[in-house]
């Protein structure tokens, strides 16, 4: 299954990559989301990391695609030790009003249905100024 959530706020398009791109700053517009295990302090395609979710709950990545300028990247989310994936590809893209921003998901319907409206809210809150 395949589906695209977005979202349209006043932020800067700019302000909202850098958002995006330091994974020290995901746990403050991603309310499910408790911090992130990451060697590096930008994305980088061909690295790996671990988002701490609330209750003990983690989720292993891997950044497979960073485009600067296009403003999109791509990653492989990992559930109970890489028994259920979902490939998430993101971008940001410029407003005469702020910017919008969009994550499309693919993978089981079993995980996606649940996780859209996390997402969605997540996104709301990226855009906001």
């Amino acid at each position: 299954m395949e589906t695209t959530v977005e979202a349209i706020g006043p932020a800067p398009a700019g302000a909202v990559w850098e958002r995006y791109m330091d994974p020290t700053r995901w746990s403050s517009w991603a309310p499910q989301i408790d911090g992130v295990e990451y060697s590096e302090q930008r994305l980088t395609s061909d690295t790996t990391g671990r988002v701490r979710g609330p209750m003990w709950t983690h989720v292993d990545f891997e950044i497979v695609a960073v485009d600067e300028a296009e403003w999109t990247w791509t990653w492989n989310a990992w559930f109970q030790f890489r028994a259920l994936s979902l490939v998430l590809t993101h971008g940001v893209a410029s407003r005469t009003d702020g910017c919008r921003t969009w994550v499309t998901i693919r993978g089981s319907r079993a995980l996606i249905v649940p996780y859209a409206p996390v997402a969605k809210l997540a996104l709301m809150r990226l855009v906001r100024s």
